[in-house]
């Protein structure tokens, strides 16, 4: 049985560090962070953009995403950020949102 889950989606990078999975992250492929409790590593998810409806597989490879202070930097200790769903990599971003210049979209995850 799925579940969905419905709120925002942002894109985030790691340049030169790894995943919660191990693997080093990198903008050019299909990823995502989410919280353990959405989605274990490894799980493919479907995301749906609300305002383009395009939907997209990603492969959750990360954890996130995280509370951030107005300046960008991480809230310490870090804690999940309640209004975001899922962090993608700018190149899922983008194929999701299209070019519109925005950082952040609304979307429904499906997760298996």
């Amino acid at each position: 049985m799925s579940r969905i889950f419905e709120g925002y989606c942002t894109w985030y990078r790691l340049a030169g560090r790894t995943t919660a999975s191990g693997e080093m992250y990198s903008d050019n492929t299909m990823t995502a962070a989410m919280t353990a409790e959405k989605a274990r590593l490894n799980t493919m998810v479907t995301v749906c953009c609300k305002s383009t409806n395009m939907c997209i597989k990603v492969r959750v490879n990360d954890r996130g995403p995280f509370m951030r202070e107005p300046n960008g930097k991480a809230v310490r200790p870090l804690r999940p950020d309640q209004n975001i769903v899922i962090d993608l990599t700018p190149a899922a971003f983008k194929q999701l949102a299209g070019n519109t210049g925005v950082g952040k979209v609304m979307v429904t995850v499906e997760v298996p």
